[in-house]
Order: structure tokens, then C-alpha cells, then sequence
């Protein structure tokens, strides 16, 4: 199990991310996923960063549960089944050798996205099962799906509600699709359920407390440091793997 300190640091950095989460109306994921990579050993990361972030996405689906936009859900549905089972076969070859560097090159693809963001005007309906699909085959390998599904959603015809509402439901399945998938795979979650407890109160606090500040801090700057801070963690990931003896 992990020591104390390690602990102690996973419980604040998923209080921190779920805040900047609530500021930024997303990247908390990605960020944690950052943090938990640089302490955790590679097979224990994406299983436990998907219960904490199951239960992330789980508060905002509650939330805004009125303004779900069920037939895209529906249509996601399914094929991120799909999508999920055949990538828990390859993850069940993989050495994972190089698993910090490819959460280090996704974190700093996820910045250029910010930079670069896309926006796709009234997608077909049917595109979202071709979403689930790839969605769930990333999610298996890197866990952070957000930045890769946030294009689909960001629509004219969405209000601000719809948005949160329909992308939370579907990593909400994506990530409780991980469970069974991963004790497929024989990973044991009962070492680490008191951990889990904790982080998992962590991250509903920290979205909250994001909520609240939403409205009390300047965002330029707060991204500009989330950025800054979130680049050099993606560095460290990729050239600890380099230089590892």
C-alpha cells in the first residue's frame, strides 16, 4: 500500500483538481491523472483514477440530471462497451514500460487542445456511437477522456447546463465501465477501498469549493499557472521515463 505522505498528497491534489475543475469546467481529471502517474506504480493508476473520477462526474450528472440529453447518451452507450472490452484485451498484454511517457505526451496534447480547441457544429446523432467507441478504448489506456470528448458537446443548440449535464453522464458510464473491466483483469480494489473513501470525499468537496470560486478569482490567471504547472508535470513524466536507469 502507499505511505502516509503519498496518502496525504493524493487526497489535496484531488481536492485542487476537482476546484479547478470547478472553475475551469474541466482539466481537473487530466491533472490528477498528471499527479497520480508521478506517485502510483503504472498497473494501480487508471483504476483508481476512474473511481475517483466515476464519482466526479457522477456529482455533476446528479446535479444537472434534468438536462441530460438522453439520446446522445443512449446512442454512446453501447458501443463505449464495445470500445472498452477490446482495449481491457490489449491492456491485459501490455508491460506498461512507458506508461508515464504516454500520460506526459496525452497531458501536453491536452494543452495544445486548449489552445487550439476545436468546435463541432450539430454532430449527427449517430456520431456519438462512433464516440463511444474510441471513447472507450481510451479510456482503458489513458483515463482522462474529457478533453477528447468536450468538441462533441460544445454545440450551438447545447445551453451551459446541457453541456455539463450530457458529457457528464457519458464519462460517468465510461468510467464505471472500468470497474468490471479491470477485475476482469484481475486487479484487486479491496487494498485500496480506504484510500478511495478518501479521495473520493476529496473530489466532491473540491467541486464544490471550485462552484464557490468560480465567481472570486481571475480566470486568465489561474490558467495561466494551471497551464504552466501542468506542462512542467507532463515533462517530468515523459524524461523520468527517459532517463530511468
Amino acid at each position: 500500500m502507499f505511505g502516509t505522505p503519498t496518502i496525504v498528497i493524493l487526497v489535496v491534489a484531488c481536492f485542487v483538481t476537482a476546484t479547478i475543475s470547478g472553475i475551469l469546467g474541466m482539466a481537473g481529471g487530466v491533472t490528477l491523472l498528471g499527479v497520480m502517474t508521478a506517485l502510483l506504480p503504472a498497473p494501480v493508476v487508471v483504476p483508481l483514477h476512474g473511481i475517483v473520477q466515476l464519482a466526479s462526474n457522477w456529482t455533476r450528472t446528479w446535479a444537472f440530471r434534468k438536462h441530460v440529453r438522453w439520446p446522445i447518451f443512449f446512442a454512446f452507450m453501447l458501443p463505449a462497451v464495445l470500445g472498452v472490452a477490446i482495449a481491457a484485451n490489449i491492456w491485459a498484454d501490455l508491460e506498461l514500460t512507458w506508461f508515464k511517457a504516454w500520460i506526459g505526451a496525452f497531458i501536453l496534447a491536452f494543452l495544445v487542445w486548449r489552445k487550439y480547441k476545436p468546435k463541432l457544429r450539430h454532430p449527427p446523432l449517430w456520431s456519438y456511437a462512433v464516440l463511444g467507441f474510441a471513447a472507450g478504448l481510451l479510456a482503458i489506456f489513458v483515463g482522462a477522456t474529457g478533453p477528447f470528448l468536450a468538441p462533441f458537446f460544445l454545440r450551438d443548440d447545447f445551453d451551459n447546463e446541457e453541456v455539463i449535464a450530457t458529457k457528464a453522464v457519458c464519462q460517468t458510464w465510461l468510467h464505471l465501465l472500468k470497474i468490471p473491466a479491470f477485475l476482469a483483469l484481475s486487479f484487486d480494489y479491496s487494498p485500496y477501498l480506504g484510500v478511495l473513501a478518501a479521495l473520493v470525499a476529496a473530489v466532491i468537496g473540491g467541486t464544490y469549493f471550485g462552484k464557490h470560486l468560480l465567481s472570486r478569482i481571475s480566470k486568465e490567471r489561474f490558467v495561466f499557472w494551471f497551464q504552466l504547472v501542468l506542462a512542467a508535470l507532463a515533462v517530468y513524466l515523459i524524461v523520468s521515463t527517459l532517463v530511468r536507469p
